[in-house]
Parts: structure tokens; C-alpha cells; sequence
């Protein structure tokens, strides 16, 4: 079962397809494509500061060691202990750095693999977003000017109970 973030940008567009285009899917756990190829996944997200931070990294991890043969054979294996561990948190930094960029999480997404984690996330999302846009208010008639005397207020409150669990709303 994979498991999604899901991030909507700041500034989304009013219309709801556009909307839905714009909102990126981040998996949680580890990334494969961070493992074989992390400089190539970090160009692709645009993720310039990470990117700027892994090359520096392994820019000075031989001069941190020493340049002999025997440091040598070290490097190389402290540079695989780190392409693994950043394959682990890879998306968590993309999350990061999303979240840097101004876009809020708009939900979590699962299923048994993206598309129908996105099919799911939808099908939840279409009807909040259905909920969120406002109504157009029914016009009540205006009070006449010559009654001083106030009129009862209506039995109902207006407004939808929205149930919570179990437990409709006080």
C-alpha cells in the first residue's frame, strides 16, 4: 500500500481542473529513482538548494579524508552509506521543500499504487471542494419600517448540523 502527501500550491487557480493539475503527489518512504540516480532526481524536482548541498558533500568528502588509496576505498564507501540514506529521506525533502515554496498539504492519498491513490484522494477532494464553494444567499424580504416589534427568530438555525463521528455538532 503506498502512501501519498499531497501538497497544493499557493497561489491555485479558481477553477477546480486547474486546481487539479497543480497539486503535487509526494510518496512517503524510499525512492528508488534518489538511489540510482540522485543528482538527475534532484534536477527534476527543482530542488537547486538540496542539489547544491549533495554536490558540495561529496565535493569535499575526499579532501575530508585524505587523498591516499587507503582513504580512497573509504570515501567510496561512506559516499554509498550516504546515496542510501539520502534514497530514505528524499521525499521528505521534497516535502520540505514544497513546503518552502509556500504550498500547503492538502490531504494524504492511499492505494495500492498512484493512480488509484490519486483516484481516492479525488473522489474525497471533488466533494469538499464542492462543500467549500459558497452558496448564493436566498434574499429574505426586507423588514417593514412601520412595525417596532421584533419578529420571532426562526425555529431552524439556517445552517446544515455537521456531524463529526458519531456526534452531531453543538
Amino acid at each position: 500500500m503506498a502512501v501519498y502527501s499531497v501538497y497544493e500550491p499557493p497561489n491555485a487557480p479558481a477553477d477546480i481542473a486547474l486546481r487539479a493539475e497543480a497539486l503535487a503527489f509526494v510518496k512517503e518512504g524510499f525512492s528508488w529513482t534518489a538511489l540510482f540516480v540522485p543528482v538527475f532526481w534532484l534536477l527534476y524536482h527543482r530542488m537547486w538548494i538540496e542539489l547544491a548541498i549533495f554536490i558540495a558533500i561529496f565535493a569535499v568528502l575526499p579532501f575530508a579524508f585524505g587523498l591516499d588509496r587507503q582513504n580512497e576505498e573509504l570515501v567510496g564507501w561512506i559516499g554509498i552509506v550516504l546515496v542510501v540514506l539520502f534514497a530514505f529521506e528524499a521525499n521528505d525533502l521534497r516535502s520540505a521543500s514544497l513546503e518552502r515554496r509556500g504550498y500547503r498539504l492538502a490531504g494524504v492519498a492511499m492505494g495500492s499504487d498512484r493512480t488509484e491513490a490519486e483516484l481516492d484522494f479525488f473522489r474525497h477532494w471533488l466533494l469538499q471542494q464542492a462543500k467549500a464553494e459558497p452558496a448564493v444567499p436566498a434574499l429574505a424580504p426586507a423588514p417593514s419600517p412601520r412595525h417596532d416589534v421584533k419578529a420571532a427568530p426562526p425555529s431552524g438555525s439556517g445552517e446544515r448540523e455537521e456531524v463529526i463521528g458519531l456526534f452531531p455538532r453543538p
